[in-house]
């Protein structure tokens, strides 16, 4: 039975995923963007920032597994 940290550890985790979410989400409103009318640059930063999205979700896993 996970103890009373853990939980707390998960609920702050899950409470930076939330607050990080309207992040990922411009992202992908970015990225649906019409390249005729705005070109290829929107694309090209919500590649960038999907990678950084990817990378910031592993760090944040890697740190909450080492924790527990």
């Amino acid at each position: 039975m996970p103890t009373q940290e853990t939980l707390d550890q998960l609920s702050i985790k899950d409470e930076i995923i939330n607050a990080f979410r309207p992040i990922e989400q411009l992202f992908k409103i970015m990225n649906t963007t019409s390249p005729e009318v705005y070109g290829q640059t929107s694309a090209l930063y919500a590649e960038v920032g999907f990678v950084l999205c990817n990378n910031f979700r592993q760090i944040l896993n890697k740190l909450a597994t080492d924790i527990s």
